[in-house]
């Protein structure tokens, strides 16, 4: 495993994986910590960028880990690289490597945007009240469920399928629908996809005063039924992604 891990790594070098996933973290936080903030925002930081955050990774995760798994997979079926690596390792044994070598990177992103606006709330905007450890945490733990369960699926997909385009039609349509699920009401649609559970696990819920301009954030109760279902789903999706790969003729 560790010799196909060197592999992954020697040849993505020149493909500026990790910048890509550093450049779409910086934009994350970016979004999420620019703009002038109000001294109620301020006040509210630590409840407010709970708050805001499986909204902003509902949107930017999923599209990176659309592209990280497109470029892996389509690496090895371009010039036939996928049947030659098939006579040289275990089948079982390079889905895994290629998994957990772009979830790596993916897991880079999210730490870095995790601490990221830890970071601006400890030492830049000086948000009130003390830092709320075991909330922040959950919201990493709950991040991570998520966006593991979607690159599964992705790469999967990109290991499955020849074409390019089939991994971003499902990583597109399923975009759709996790963004939709932050806002309609529907239990299908947000638990129906691992994309809808961003919203299923989020902590904080708010509303919004339009005559005073004030928010006002509450704990919502952790849905760890839906923690469980996510990582049911990822399970599920591993094994038959990695039954499919294994018996896909090359």
């Amino acid at each position: 495993m560790i010799a196909l891990w060197k592999a992954e790594y020697q040849k993505t070098r020149r493909r500026y994986l990790l910048l890509f996933v550093l450049g779409m973290s910086a934009a994350a936080l970016v979004w999420a910590l620019s703009g002038k903030i109000s001294e109620d925002a301020i006040a509210k930081g630590w409840y407010m960028l709970l708050y805001q955050m499986p909204l902003i990774n509902v949107l930017m995760l999923p599209i990176m880990a659309m592209l990280l798994s497109s470029r892996l997979g389509d690496l090895e079926h371009k010039n036939g690289m996928l049947k030659q690596l098939c006579c040289m390792a275990e089948r079982g044994k390079l889905y895994d490597a290629k998994l957990l070598y772009g979830f790596g990177l993916m897991l880079v992103g999210i730490l870095i945007q995790w601490l990221g606006i830890i970071a601006d709330g400890l030492f830049r905007h000086h948000f009130g009240g003390g830092f709320l450890l075991k909330e922040y945490l959950l919201l990493l733990l709950f991040t991570i469920a998520p966006t593991f369960a979607i690159y599964v699926l992705q790469h999967s997909v990109a290991m499955c399928c020849v074409k390019p385009a089939v991994p971003y039609i499902v990583g597109i349509i399923g975009e759709f629908l996790g963004v939709l699920s932050m806002f309609l009401p529907y239990t299908v649609l947000i638990k129906g996809t691992p994309w809808g559970y961003y919203g299923v696990l989020m902590m904080i819920r708010s509303e919004y005063d339009r005559e005073t301009r004030i928010s006002t954030y509450f704990y919502r109760e952790i849905d760890w039924a839906g923690f469980a279902e996510i990582i049911i789903i990822a399970v599920v999706i591993y094994i038959v992604g990695k039954i499919c790969f294994c018996r896909k003729e090359m």
